[in-house]
C-alpha cells in the first residue's frame, strides 16, 4: 500500500505536499544557464562571515513550497494519484496535452517556474521535494509528472560544491512504497561529479537548529536532512549516508488572503521550540474546501498559481509583513512560498537577517 500523505491545500489539489516529517534544468522553465550568477548565491557567507556563531535556528530561511514543481510538463504525464478534481480536468487518453483545461492544470502544478539551480542561486535555502514513482524510477511530481530525482539531485549537487558556505535544509515528501526506499538511498550515496549527496549531508548528533553556521561551513556538509523511519534505518546502514538529528515543526497557511497567513501565523510561533526548525508556508487555497466543484471553479477563475498569486496579494509586500508582523529574533525561522515573485522573499529574508546581526 501507498503511504497516505496528507493533502488539504485547493493549490496542492495538484499533487500532496512534502508531509511534516522530513524524511538540470526545467523542461519548460525556460534556459537560465547562461543567466550571470547573482550575489544571492552567497548570501549566507557574505551576511553571517563576521557571526559563524549564529545558530541555523535563529537564520530566516527562504524556501520553496514544492520546489521541483518546475519541471511538471503535460507530455510527461499525470499520475494516477492526483486528486479527483485534478484528474477530471486532465481528461483521458484522447486528450491532447496542448488541451486548455490540460495546459492550466499544468500552470497549477508548477508552484515555482524556476529550476532548482536556479531557484538556489536566488538564494532560496529550504527546499521541498516531492516524489513518487513512474515506470519504476523515482520521479518528481505535483500531480503531473516531472524530472527524474537523479536530475535534480545533480543540481543540488553541484550548488553544493561550487557555494559549500550555503546551508540547504532539504525536506522530501515520499509517495513510494516501501520497497522503493532502497532505490532512493542508491540515488543518494550515487557518485555525482566526484561526491555525492551522501557525502554532503550535515551528520552531528546535536540538532541541526542549534549548531553554529560556522560549524556547519566547517565540517563541509551543507546540506540538512533529516528522514525518519524506515528510510533513516536505510541511509544509517549505508556506508557514508549519516543524516542529520533534526524536527520540522511545520505551520500550513490555508487561506485565500495574506491576512489569513498572518493569523494561521501568529498561533504557531510563540510556541517554537528552539531546538525544532519552524517551517511556515505562505500558500493559498479554498479554505479547507473538499467540493470537488468549487476546486474546479477556483481553478479555472485564474490560470495559474502566478496570476492567483498576484490577484490575491500574494505576492509584493507580504514577506516584509510576514516578517515584521511574525519575527521574534527567533520564532520565524524558514518561510516557503507557494509562489516568489521575483526575488521579493528572498530579499525581504536577506535584509532581515542583516538587520538582526547588525543591531538593529
Amino acid at each position: 500500500m501507498r503511504r497516505p500523505i496528507p493533502c488539504s491545500l485547493c493549490l496542492a489539489v495538484l499533487g500532496c505536499a512534502a508531509p511534516a516529517q522530513p524524511d538540470a534544468a526545467g523542461t519548460d522553465g525556460g534556459d537560465d544557464t547562461d543567466l550571470p550568477v547573482p550575489a544571492t548565491a552567497h548570501w549566507m557567507a557574505d551576511v553571517f562571515a563576521d557571526h559563524p556563531e549564529v545558530p541555523l535556528g535563529r537564520v530566516l530561511l527562504p524556501g520553496a513550497f514544492n520546489s521541483s514543481s518546475y519541471a511538471c510538463e503535460a507530455r510527461l504525464g499525470i499520475s494516477p494519484h492526483a486528486p479527483a478534481v485534478v484528474r477530471t480536468l486532465w481528461g483521458d487518453e484522447t486528450t491532447p496535452d496542448d488541451d486548455p483545461n490540460r495546459q492550466r492544470v499544468v500552470d497549477w502544478a508548477r508552484t515555482q517556474d524556476r529550476s532548482l539551480g536556479r531557484q538556489l542561486e536566488d538564494g532560496i535555502r529550504f527546499l521541498e521535494i516531492n516524489v513518487t514513482i513512474k515506470d519504476g524510477v523515482i520521479t518528481t511530481w505535483h500531480s503531473v509528472y516531472g524530472l527524474p530525482l537523479d536530475e535534480v539531485l545533480d543540481e543540488l549537487v553541484a550548488f553544493a560544491q561550487a557555494w559549500p558556505d550555503e546551508i540547504v535544509v532539504l525536506t522530501f515528501g515520499l509517495d513510494l512504497e516501501e520497497e522503493d526506499l532502497p532505490q532512493l538511498v542508491d540515488l543518494m550515496a550515487a557518485p555525482r561529479d566526484g561526491t555525492s549527496v551522501c557525502s554532503l549531508l550535515h551528520d552531528g548528533e546535536a540538532p541541526a537548529a542549534t549548531v553554529a553556521l560556522g560549524a556547519l561551513q566547517a565540517a563541509g556538509r551543507p546540506l540538512v536532512w533529516a528522514p525518519g523511519g524506515r528510510l533513516r534505518e536505510l541511509l544509517l546502514a549505508r556506508e557514508g549516508c549519516t543524516p542529520s538529528t533534526v524536527t520540522l515543526d511545520r505551520t500550513w497557511s490555508i487561506t485565500t488572503t495574506p491576512e489569513g497567513v498572518d493569523a494561521a501565523l501568529a498561533g504557531s510561533v510563540d510556541s517554537r521550540d528552539p531546538d525544532h526548525l519552524l517551517v511556515n508556508d505562505f500558500a493559498f487555497s479554498l479554505d479547507g474546501s473538499a467540493s470537488v466543484v468549487e476546486q474546479a471553479s477556483f481553478i479555472g477563475t485564474y490560470a495559474g498559481v502566478r496570476e492567483a498569486s498576484l490577484a490575491l496579494g500574494f505576492a509584493g509586500d507580504l514577506p516584509s509583513r510576514l516578517i515584521a508582523a511574525h519575527d521574534g529574533m527567533a520564532n520565524l525561522n524558514v518561510l516557503a512560498g507557494a509562489f516568489y515573485e521575483d526575488t521579493d522573499l528572498v530579499e525581504a529574508a536577506i535584509a532581515r537577517n542583516r538587520a538582526r546581526w547588525a543591531g538593529e
